[in-house]
């Protein structure tokens, strides 16, 4: 597998992944109609600006079976932060180390950038997956979709050592 950033044709992969993540993995912590509003719509010209101004992806092959990106301009972020978005893994290639894998690039890749703590808006199933990989501070709150519709969440946040 290789890991590598993300270019605008990898955008509807990116997408497929993003919505089939959502649809295996967060079934039974929301509800069906909630899922299919979440994953409702077609690839946008936006999304594919953001794909390939800041997103890396995990790929088997030609495959794209995991992405993750690193956003220093999220709103809610403090002096030395920066927000993790975009943390898809294909269901066939969960529990595989993909996600591990991504997340111990994008650490790296934040403390280059001098990011010293990395926060995230967690689904309620992958808080297990976010607390292994050292995250804490769990804040219950509500994420607003753009969409018109609301989620439960988990803000969560780890503070970064740069490794020697």
């Amino acid at each position: 597998m290789e890991l590598c950033k993300a270019t605008a044709e990898d955008a509807q992969a990116i997408w497929d992944l993003r919505n089939s993540a959502i649809l295996v993995g967060c079934k039974g912590f929301y509800d069906d109609k909630s899922l299919a509003r979440w994953t409702e719509g077609e690839l946008t010209q936006s999304f594919t600006a953001v794909v390939a101004q800041g997103f890396y992806v995990m790929k088997d092959g030609a495959r794209v079976v995991g992405s993750i990106m690193l956003d220093l301009t999220h709103p809610e972020l403090q002096n030395g932060e920066g927000q993790l978005e975009a943390v898809f893994v294909a269901p066939d290639m969960m529990g595989r180390g993909v996600g591990k894998q991504l997340m111990a690039f994008v650490e790296e890749l934040a403390l280059a950038q001098g990011i010293n703590r990395l926060r995230l808006e967690s689904t309620l199933n992958a808080v297990p997956f976010y607390r292994a990989c050292g995250f804490g501070e769990e804040v219950r709150s509500r994420y607003h979709s753009p969409r018109g519709f609301t989620l439960d969440c988990c803000i969560m946040y780890k503070n970064l050592t740069a490794r020697p």
